[in-house]
């Protein structure tokens, strides 16, 4: 299987859903809207379990590709953001474990916000691959 042509296809559903969770979960903390807080949590933590298969599955497909130094550092800043994401959301459900205590809710909505950063960063190096470089195919020559 290629899992370089399958990366792009599932990336989105985690993008989508720690985007859209950090986003509501910030808004209804802030606004006090419970409902949406509750939506944004849920999709946090069901986007943290997405991005785990995702990442598993760029790993892979990284071993389908022919590096080239055209697109090399945009590769690595890509995968550097990807593992900071995946650091950042790993800190922020370790903290919602502990939101008794003051200091975890509050590191826990930083976390968000910094999650929130480097999701949007790792998705744009990831869209300059797709569309600036063609990968995972176009004029890009996969590993056989």
């Amino acid at each position: 299987m290629n899992f370089a042509l399958v990366h792009p296809l599932i990336v989105h559903f985690p993008v989508a859903l720690l985007t859209s969770g950090s986003v509501l979960e910030l808004y209804g903390r802030l606004q006090k809207e419970p409902v949406a807080e509750r939506a944004g949590r849920f999709n946090v933590q069901f986007g943290f379990w997405a991005l785990l298969v995702a990442v598993a599955v760029g790993l892979l497909g990284l071993l389908d590709l022919e590096v080239q130094d055209k697109f090399r550092s945009f590769l690595g800043s890509h995968v550097l953001f990807a593992f900071s994401t995946v650091t950042v959301y790993t800190l922020g459900m370790v903290c919602y474990r502990f939101r008794s205590r003051a200091w975890a809710d509050w590191l826990y909505l930083l976390l968000l916000a910094v999650g929130l950063c480097t999701t949007l960063v790792t998705g744009y190096y990831g869209g300059e691959l797709v569309h600036r470089f063609g990968l995972p195919s176009g004029d890009q020559p996969l590993v056989e």
